[in-house]
């Protein structure tokens, strides 16, 4: 090594320190973190080789250091061509130590196109004005609280359950006044207004941006919705109690209803809603649990585990293993053990989740259209609406992918900035 080499072995680079590098996430079967400049407001996703360099640029750690370090950790240099575009791509985004970064306006993450089976109307961003609620409402996020309150809905669900089948009759007088059953959904929307914000003020208590909220149109149902964004930054348990924040609010919602009940006449008006508010929003609160939904239940279960997208790679990963078994193609990739084993039982208990459901809900169908047109017509209507929602799904799956394939944004970014990062290693 000549002196040059060695004088630029030495060098020890730093980081800016106000950069914010989010915890590791399981992608499939490699981690990934994300990085946040909070000056221009921009996000990039690293992978794991590249997390362990710039983690060690502390301005403590010379080149040569880092380089010792990561060929021992993954048998591969970091020759000087590798160190430049590391550089290059660093000095890019004024990542590093004493750059005057370029300050931007904080952008919102790129919403989904908007189709006939899926689509979004942001109506207000809310983040500063949720920022100041949540400091003024930081003792619901104590332990005292939230232990009190889960006690009273656990007393509230117990009670709900024993006597579910006097609410389910009491609850049948909606359909007998129609205009209290509409009564009934409006208050129910509200909660359901509630438990968006239930989630916008857990992540402004935890850190997280909320973007905007709005309505969605997710076929055949129309509720509000509270976009959160730059949770990956943030540890596991405060992703999981931003999503629980919601359900919590709905649960929240169950004693008043079930006091005032109890003190109405029976058999008025008061009575008969609130027996439909509280059969009903049981059962709306309990089904965000099921984490085969994409609700908050999954939400919960995904950052428990630190993955990324548990659905997708779940999926994925039983597929390309399922290929490799049958046709004797390359080995599948292979995460961790404990990821392959979560990745399994989520695919099998989704698998015999959702089938089971469609079984009830063709079975539904069946009955009632051969009630009213016989057996051969339900069959035959059953199986053109089968093709017809696979087709339009299809079809709207293909659409998405060549959108998002050809518009370039973040998602592509990400992935060039992970190349130039590694691409000039060597063994």
């Amino acid at each position: 090594m000549n002196s040059a080499e060695a004088d630029a072995a030495s060098v020890r680079p730093r980081i800016r320190d106000d950069l914010v590098v989010g915890p590791a996430l399981l992608r499939g079967d490699k981690y990934v973190h994300v990085i946040k400049d909070p000056v221009s407001g921009q996000l990039m996703t690293v992978g794991e080789r590249e997390h362990f360099i710039v983690s060690r640029l502390d301005g403590e750690h010379s080149l040569a250091d880092i380089s010792a370090k990561y060929r021992t950790r993954f048998g591969r240099v970091l020759d000087d061509r590798a160190w430049g575009s590391i550089m290059a791509t660093l000095s890019g985004r004024s990542l590093l130590a004493g750059m005057n970064p370029e300050q931007r306006a904080v952008s919102t993450n790129a919403s989904e196109p908007n189709t006939l089976l899926h689509a979004r109307l942001p109506l207000f961003r809310p983040d500063r004005r949720l920022g100041v609620l949540a400091d003024r409402m930081s003792w619901a996020f104590t332990p005292v609280f939230t232990v009190t309150a889960m006690i009273v809905v656990i007393a509230t669900l117990a009670v709900i359950a024993q006597n579910l089948p006097v609410l389910a009759r009491s609850a049948l007088g909606l359909w007998e006044r129609p205009w209290l059953g509409v009564l009934a959904l409006v208050i129910l929307w509200g909660v359901v207004a509630m438990h968006e914000v239930g989630h916008g003020l857990a992540a402004k208590h935890f850190g997280a941006r909320v973007g905007e909220i709005g309505i969605r149109w997710r076929f055949p149902l129309v509720a509000p919705y509270c976009s959160v964004e730059e949770i990956q930054l943030l540890p596991g348990r405060h992703r999981v109690r931003i999503a629980f924040a919601g359900v919590f609010v709905s649960l929240l919602a169950l004693p008043p209803m079930v006091l005032l009940r109890w003190g109405a006449p029976e058999g008025g008006t008061v009575h008969t809603l609130t027996s439909g508010l509280v059969l009903f929003g049981t059962v709306t609160a309990l089904v965000n649990f099921v984490p085969f939904l994409r609700l908050d239940g999954y939400a919960m279960v995904n950052h428990a585990l630190g993955t990324e997208n548990l659905a997708r790679d779940s999926t994925s990963h039983v597929v390309a293993w399922s290929k490799s078994l049958v046709r004797r193609a390359a080995p599948a990739p292979r995460p961790p053990r404990w990821a392959r084993n979560a990745y399994l039982v989520y695919a099998l208990l989704a698998a015999v989740f959702h089938t089971t459901l469609a079984i009830l809900v063709a079975g539904w169908w069946f009955a009632l259209l051969e009630h009213l047109y016989g057996a051969w017509a339900a069959v035959s209507i059953l199986l053109v609406t089968a093709v017809l929602i696979t087709a339009v799904y299809r079809i709207v799956a293909v659409r998405q992918r060549r959108r998002a394939s050809n518009t370039p944004g973040v998602h592509h970014e990400k992935h060039r900035t992970r190349r130039r990062f590694t691409d000039k290693e060597r063994k």
